[in-house]
């Protein structure tokens, strides 16, 4: 049972606001029977309100609700709402969502996945990434990414090879030098486009190295004759630091200027 509080607020002690609407410790019922009702945009926006509630029987007011079922203009503000403050109960009800009939619902259920370690939420994500509907691959693409999720790596790779920037990307979040070797073999098989997006991303991360490393994929992008090489290297000049000296941005430079015959 959601307990709510049904009284009248009290008085506060002098010099102290009143707790401003669905975001005190307290909830206020009218939000819960605003959530199961008919008006869809009002739903939607208690959704919004229980999301920033800390009381603990706000979140348990998403969590009954999404059970009961929403209409998709509700359950997708409510999975959102849901991921503010996660708990494990979570996974199995946005597992459920994950395979709505409304491909918004299913973006909003994959999206609010990457937040939980959950075993079972990457198992949603990863299925999330042979969806027939490519936003909602690009949705789970980015889950992906965003959750760290290694099991994902070779359908993402699959989806690489069908030219998916959104794969690119996530398989760049995910690379470490051995993921990122893998990419470099990649030429060829894949679009050489989605495959600087992919390499090209891993540059730009601060948290990747060493810089031998960044020398390898600096010299894997070098062999990619599209335009979208040259830019994912002067990308990489502009977002990296020129101080300390990197081996990987003189070499960058280099292949930027041989392409532009030799800088002249």
């Amino acid at each position: 049972m959601i307990a709510i509080a049904a009284a009248p607020a009290l008085a506060q002690p002098a010099g102290k606001a009143p707790a401003k609407k669905g975001t005190g410790v307290t909830l206020n019922p009218a939000l819960v029977a605003d959530l199961s009702g008919t008006d869809v945009e009002r739903a939607a926006k208690a959704a919004e309100d229980l999301g920033a509630n800390v009381a603990p029987a706000a979140h348990e007011a998403l969590l009954n609700a999404l059970a009961l079922g929403l209409p998709p203009a509700v359950a997708a503000p409510a999975m959102t709402a849901l991921g503010q403050r996660p708990a494990p109960p979570d996974v199995a009800a946005l597992r459920r969502y994950a395979g709505h009939h409304t491909p918004g619902v299913r973006i909003a259920a994959l999206t609010t996945l990457a937040i939980y370690p959950d075993p079972a939420a990457h198992a949603a994500i990863i299925a999330g990434l042979r969806d027939p509907v490519g936003m909602v691959r690009t949705a789970a693409a980015g889950a992906a990414g965003k959750g760290r999720v290694k099991g994902a790596v070779e359908p993402l790779l699959v989806l690489l090879a069908k030219g998916e920037d959104s794969s690119a990307r996530a398989l760049a979040q995910l690379a470490d030098p051995a993921l990122a070797r893998q990419l470099a073999d990649q030429l060829g098989k894949v679009p050489e486009t989605t495959l600087a997006i992919a390499l090209g991303t891993i540059l730009k991360r601060a948290d990747f190295g060493p810089d031998e490393a960044r020398v390898e994929i600096v010299r894997a992008i070098a062999k990619i004759q599209d335009k979208a090489a040259v830019n994912a290297l002067q990308d990489y000049l502009d977002s990296s630091p020129k101080t300390p000296p990197r081996t990987s941005r003189t070499e960058a430079q280099m292949v930027i200027e041989a392409r532009h015959g030799g800088g002249k």
